[in-house]
């Protein structure tokens, strides 16, 4: 996963709202725009998720 995100990808969450599908992908992100859903071909609802660092234990 690391080096997915090196490399420039983004973790993802998608739903499509007309048929329910629903998951995470890793995707570069000039792909975002216009995502259609597999199942249906519907346009998906897609958020970027940004992960944080956890602080080191004391």
């Amino acid at each position: 996963m690391e080096a997915l995100l090196a490399a420039g990808f983004v973790e993802t969450l998608f739903h499509c709202p007309a048929c329910g599908t629903a998951g995470t992908s890793f995707s570069r992100p000039a792909s975002l725009l216009d995502r259609r859903c597999l199942d249906c071909g519907e346009p998906v609802v897609t958020t970027v998720l940004d992960r944080f660092a956890r602080p080191e234990a004391g």
